[in-house]
């Protein structure tokens, strides 16, 4: 048991090596070739090689970097998620989750208080980076799987108009809009997110089948002729009055026989490492996002979407790390 806690106590050493070396852009530097110590410190323009050597030796042993006689390069783990530009990368939701780094280390404080404290609250981050953060960091959790489990577990034939209800970079559109060629979308979120979704729809040639629409997504006047409404990321950060109001907006915009998705963090697969993750992630967004934010029990969903009007709820877990909850807008 004393060998679990300590293990315990190191842990923020580890997180702290891989936010470094991804702040450095380690990974980008040993994508081409082996490097040593000196070469390093010359890229990095480090001042001591001495830190960087005992850095690159910290990497190798926690399997970030291998190493080759007196030089050092990726390892086939960093190779294929912490290089920037390859198809799984991850180095974006890496920094935002470590982007709390001064905010967990004031949990005792936080939790006594009853109080949330964003980053750039406590000066570690400024806003605009933690926000471009957190929504490349999204992104980059569609891009490693989470996208390909949504298209597979809901079924679009034959839906011609999608609503994307604070729909952030836009990656869920375009998962379902490539997997679905009937499929047209509307996603309404705020200006700084759709300054990114812009370029993603650009760069997967769907601007003439995503209309992005900046908009407050609680308040915007919303169509009423949709086959389905996603909602994803917004269950889980906020607070139950609104997650109410969204979801009969929601059913309001909905044709009759329309679907309902929710995607987020929800407590429906009870395997141990499931629990795990969800009481830690319940933790965290009180402290990180907003004091009424929640990893809330997937029945409980279910009851605000019946009281809203929908049938036929399913609750789907998911192989990662967020869960699916479908329902329907009966057609009597």
């Amino acid at each position: 048991m004393s060998d679990k806690l300590y293990d315990l106590s190191f842990n923020y050493w580890n997180s702290g090596v891989l936010r470094a070396a991804v702040k450095l852009d380690l990974f980008s530097l040993l994508d081409k070739k082996p490097l040593s110590p000196d070469e390093v410190s010359q890229l990095l323009k480090a001042k001591n090689t001495r830190f960087i050597q005992a850095f690159l030796d910290a990497c190798v042993v926690l399997e970030l970097l291998d190493k080759e006689g007196d030089k050092f390069k990726n390892s086939a783990t960093s190779n294929e998620f912490l290089v920037p530009g390859k198809p799984k990368y991850l180095g974006d939701h890496i920094r935002h989750i470590t982007n709390h780094w001064n905010t967990w280390g004031k949990l005792d404080e936080l939790v006594l208080e009853g109080r949330t404290e964003l980053p750039f609250e406590n000066g570690f981050v400024d806003a605009p980076t933690y926000w471009t953060d957190y929504m490349m960091g999204q992104h980059n959790r569609a891009m490693i799987g989470q996208g390909k489990n949504l298209v597979e577990n809901v079924d679009l034939s034959g839906k011609q108009k999608l609503l994307d209800l604070g729909g952030g970079t836009g990656s869920y559109s375009i998962a379902l809009c490539q997997a679905n060629p009937q499929l047209k979308a509307v996603l309404i979120d705020q200006k700084e997110p759709l300054e990114m979704a812009r370029r993603l729809v650009d760069e997967n040639k769907l601007s003439d089948r995503i209309t992005l629409v900046e908009g407050d997504m609680n308040t915007v006047e919303l169509d009423n002729d949709y086959d389905a409404v996603l909602i994803s990321g917004v269950v889980l950060i906020t607070d139950e009055a609104m997650c109410r109001r969204v979801f009969f907006r929601a059913y309001n915009a909905l044709r009759l026989g329309g679907l309902i998705i929710v995607q987020d963090y929800m407590q429906i697969d009870h395997s141990s490492k499931r629990h795990f993750l969800d009481m830690m992630m319940d933790l965290y967004v009180l402290i990180a996002f907003a004091p009424n934010a929640a990893d809330r029990k997937g029945d409980e969903i279910v009851s605000w979407l019946t009281e809203a009007g929908f049938t036929n709820a399913k609750q789907i877990p998911l192989p990662t790390h967020l869960a699916l909850i479908i329902a329907e807008k009966s057609t009597t």
